[in-house]
């Protein structure tokens, strides 16, 4: 039972409560057949004594020997039933068939004084319940008769049977009415559970607000207060996680600002090859850094739960367009083609234009940076029931197992790009989960490469625009 019961609260107190009962039913059953079997046999013994003690009145004797006067109006008398077969005979006092059927048994003992017993026996294969009857002759005082009558037992079975259901019949209606009962009063006293369940799958990952206890049933505010403790203690910690890296990140810029300060004025001294190879890979380092300061940076303030302002009306497709310029040069510098198709309708959104200018940048970046040398980078915007940003590339693309680590932060795969740090992809998680926008990856066209797909909800449709703006 515990196998079946493991699953949920709600089938461990239906199995606790129901099974019980179910087990309950079945033994009061059990003694409920028994009881009947002794009321039918109470009831169909005095009718079979009574046939016997009819048998009886018709002995007679000649004075010598036992004479049975039963003619066949009185033999129908004796042989009343309907269902079941009777048969009746007149024995001696040494055994010997005086009257009657000749294959009823003979008692066990003629010697025997109970005047009166019952016992069970097989005729022709089938079973019955044969009465004996030990009848003193008067007018003959040596003299002593036995009657027996046997009979069939249908009748017996069939009124076990109909009192058996008079018991257990109403008891298992009785069950089922108390199943339902309880797996309706389970499932309202499991309501509170079902909302919490509720509560806490509609919550973004970083809602880590207390949840209400006051309203709760007493047997789940402890549960309750456990969850808002943990929020809290969590909560804690990611304030303290993003405080750190915040400032970490403003403290890299001031210096990594005067590293780039020194490197420049070097590259202006008298020339030396040496020289100028060092100050290249200091100046490529001191960038490196001073772009994951930045991405650090904008990770902490696109964090969903750092979300203080309030988003404005933007249009996807001119941002797009901002960001798709910017990079046509360093696209142009590694021989990759890079293109953009806009929706042929705005495609408005609610959301920060600094924020979405980020999350299209990164994703156009890491296009360009992951596609080799004659590649292409297409970034696309459709907008219909909701507005969609494309950016597919057809570079070595990302592998099955790596797709939902990618967004990750600083999860790099080996060997793709050393110069990736490992937050583009994170940060456009973060500021897609802000805007309410599912993001996927999947693969290119041709099965190559890669193509991220973000979906926004369209708060504002082009049918609209105009009662919008007049809002």
């Amino acid at each position: 039972m515990n196998g079946i019961c493991k699953r949920s609260i709600r089938s461990q107190l239906l199995c606790w409560l129901l099974i019980p009962l179910c087990m309950l039913w079945l033994v009061s059953t059990i003694i409920a057949y028994y009881l009947a079997a002794g009321f039918a046999d109470d009831a169909y013994d005095q009718q079979l004594l009574n046939s016997a003690s009819s048998v009886a009145a018709q002995i007679e004797s000649d004075g010598k020997d036992i004479i049975v006067d039963l003619p066949p109006a009185a033999q129908a008398i004796v042989r009343h039933s309907t269902q079941d077969k009777i048969y009746y005979q007149i024995l001696d006092h040494r055994g010997q068939r005086i009257s009657g059927d000749a294959i009823i048994p003979g008692p066990v003992n003629f010697l025997q004084t109970k005047p009166i017993a019952f016992r069970y026996a097989s005729m022709n294969g089938q079973p019955v319940r044969i009465v004996r009857l030990r009848v003193n002759i008067s007018f003959l005082p040596d003299k002593i008769a036995h009657i027996q009558v046997a009979e069939t037992l249908h009748n017996r079975h069939h009124f076990t049977n109909k009192i058996l259901l008079s018991i257990a019949f109403p008891q298992l209606l009785l069950i089922l009415s108390g199943a339902i009962a309880i797996a309706i009063g389970v499932t309202r006293g499991l309501a509170p559970l079902n909302k919490l369940e509720i509560a806490l799958a509609s919550r973004s990952r970083l809602d880590l607000t207390p949840l209400e206890e006051e309203t709760a049933p007493k047997e789940v505010q402890p549960l309750l207060r456990a969850l808002n403790d943990l929020f809290s203690r969590l909560r804690d910690d990611i304030e303290a996680q993003q405080r750190f890296v915040a400032n970490a990140a403003h403290q890299f810029r001031t210096p990594l600002a005067g590293l780039k300060t020194y490197v420049f004025a070097a590259s202006q001294l008298p020339a030396d090859q040496k020289m100028t190879e060092m100050l290249t890979h200091i100046d490529t380092g001191v960038e490196r850094l001073s772009g994951l300061a930045r991405k650090l940076l904008i990770l902490a303030k696109s964090d969903p739960s750092n979300q203080t302002h309030s988003y404005e009306i933007t249009d996807l497709n001119s941002v797009a367009t901002e960001i798709v310029e910017e990079f046509q040069i360093e696209a142009l510098s590694r021989n990759i083609c890079l293109k953009l198709t806009l929706a042929e309708s705005p495609a408005l959104i609610l959301g920060d234009f600094s924020d979405l200018t980020e999350l299209i940048a990164n994703l156009v970046e890491n296009a360009i940076l992951y596609t080799p040398a004659s590649g292409s980078v297409s970034v696309l915007i459709e907008a219909n029931q909701q507005v969609t940003l494309i950016v597919e590339d057809n570079g070595p693309g990302i592998a099955e197992e790596h797709r939902e680590k990618v967004f990750e932060r600083f999860y790099r795969i080996l060997g793709n790009c050393p110069s990736g740090s490992g937050l583009g992809l994170p940060i456009v998680k973060e500021i897609a989960t802000a805007h309410g926008a599912i993001i996927s990856l999947g693969i290119g066209q041709n099965e190559r490469g890669t193509k991220i797909s973000v979906i926004f909800p369209a708060h504002i449709s082009p049918r609209n625009i105009e009662e919008t703006f007049d809002l």
